[in-house]
């Protein structure tokens, strides 16, 4: 039993000691926003709301403006690498002897004079015979 009470002691000694820890910590952690804020209340009794609307606009346009210019960067960035692969895959079918035949085009004139047979009769008023036909 007295192995156990002293488990039990160590246990909330070290608890304890945590505790202290973490609100030391949390201490010094809070203590630089907050003085932070205090300082900034300070000084904004100095500014008006039209001269810090200026300076927030004026910030957000040219941080936008920045990333627009990554985001055209990295746009041609990734189509240089996407024209750099298609080449390559393209060199790589070609040394195989793997070209695409190109696909039937009976099957799409048929498709494309039913349309527009379709289309030009159904303007006449004569679709229905035409269509069940084609």
């Amino acid at each position: 039993m007295g192995k156990l009470k002293s488990y039990q002691k160590q246990f909330q000694t070290l608890l304890d000691k945590g505790i202290d820890n973490a609100e030391i910590r949390h201490k010094r952690m809070v203590t630089r926003p907050f003085d932070f804020a205090e300082k900034l209340e300070k000084e904004a009794k100095s500014y008006s709301f039209k001269s810090v609307r200026q300076a927030h606009n004026q910030y957000a346009k040219s941080l936008y403006s920045s990333l627009r210019t990554l985001n055209e960067r990295a746009n041609g960035y990734a189509a240089d690498l996407i024209a750099r692969i298609d080449k390559e895959a393209a060199a790589a079918g070609a040394k195989s002897g793997n070209s695409k035949q190109p696909a039937k085009k009976t099957s799409t004139r048929r498709s494309t004079t039913a349309k527009k047979t379709a289309s030009s009769q159904s303007s006449r008023g004569t679709a229905s015979t035409s269509t069940a036909s084609a």
